[in-house]
């Protein structure tokens, strides 16, 4: 769980937006929590970009934000693409020389490759926001089921993003706010905004799925990473069962052992999460750390 955050400016020409450097800085400073292991700030011609880091993948290397140094990516990233590895061996093959282990430079590699098509190929839950340099072009993308968050806040001079919605109102004080009474509404029949809506006047969530695109002045949205859903089941129920079984535990493995730290699990009361720890550990093959929530009130105690 990192924090990402950015401000690019609309206007033409590669000035950066006023008091970028301290918007920024004022932005990851609100999502500290998301990031205890480092912080770093960018400012390059009309974008400003922040990251706060909680290290999984190489923590030696994989300091944000990071830039190719031959082609003028620039990126901040918040998840994990769990097939990095052998993302990277094609990238490799394919000529492209790395400097870290990170996922993080597969994500920069991989669309200076295939360009914005490189989503498609990514196994995992991100949050992205990719700056390129010489086109003065900015994209966010979020992951197909929205597993990290990414807000924005438009005006006709800049555009800023970020993993929190606090985080926009720490950067810009003129920001208010406001409830948006649909978004409110949303929130307490469905438990939540249904994106692009928020619970806030002027802030948009991109939803999932979904790659925004700045550049020349204007702004467009469309789908990505779309679901590659299989063709309908026609098996026995016994049949099913190993499938599903097959592939919770395939999914597993992989997010367990891909991590240069150690990996635990939230364990609620619940079946899906005793699951997964029993899944976990298997995959694990030694100690494997559980964290529960307990509380005074029985009707909300996990233990």
């Amino acid at each position: 769980m990192c924090g990402i955050v950015g401000v690019v400016s609309r206007r033409g020409g590669g000035a950066p937006p006023d008091g970028a450097e301290a918007c920024v800085r004022a932005m990851s400073a609100a999502l500290r929590h998301r990031g205890p292991d480092g912080q770093g700030v960018w400012v390059n011609g009309p974008a400003a970009l922040a990251h706060t880091r909680l290290a999984i993948i190489d923590p030696a290397g994989g300091a944000q934000p990071m830039h190719l140094v031959r082609e003028p990516l620039s990126v901040v990233f918040n998840g994990e693409i769990y097939n990095y590895i052998e993302l990277r061996e094609e990238l490799i093959a394919r000529g492209r020389q790395f400097a870290t282990r990170s996922d993080t430079e597969v994500v920069l590699h991989a669309f200076a490759e295939w360009g914005d098509a490189a989503v498609e190929r990514f196994n995992g839950q991100w949050a992205i926001a990719l700056w390129d340099r010489s086109q003065h072009r900015l994209l966010l993308c979020r992951d197909r089921v929205g597993i990290h968050p990414l807000y924005y806040a438009e005006s006709p001079d800049r555009v800023m993003f970020a993993s929190e919605v606090k985080a926009l109102f720490a950067g810009d004080p003129a920001l208010r706010a406001g409830l948006d009474p649909i978004g409110l509404d949303q929130t307490l029949t469905f438990w939540a905004a249904i994106a692009p809506r928020t619970v806030f006047r002027g802030i948009c969530e991109l939803p999932p799925g979904r790659m925004r695109i700045y550049e020349g002045g204007g702004a467009s949205e469309r789908a990505c990473a779309e679901h590659d859903f299989a063709p309908r089941f026609t098996g026995s129920i016994a049949e099913a069962t190993s499938a599903v079984r097959a592939a919770l535990e395939r999914a597993t493995a992989l997010r367990m052992l891909r991590a240069d730290v150690p990996v635990g699990c939230y364990l609620s009361g619940g079946l899906d999460s005793s699951l997964i720890a029993a899944l976990g550990q298997r995959a694990k093959g030694e100690r494997f750390y559980t964290f529960s929530l307990r509380f005074a009130d029985a009707e909300y105690d996990e233990t």
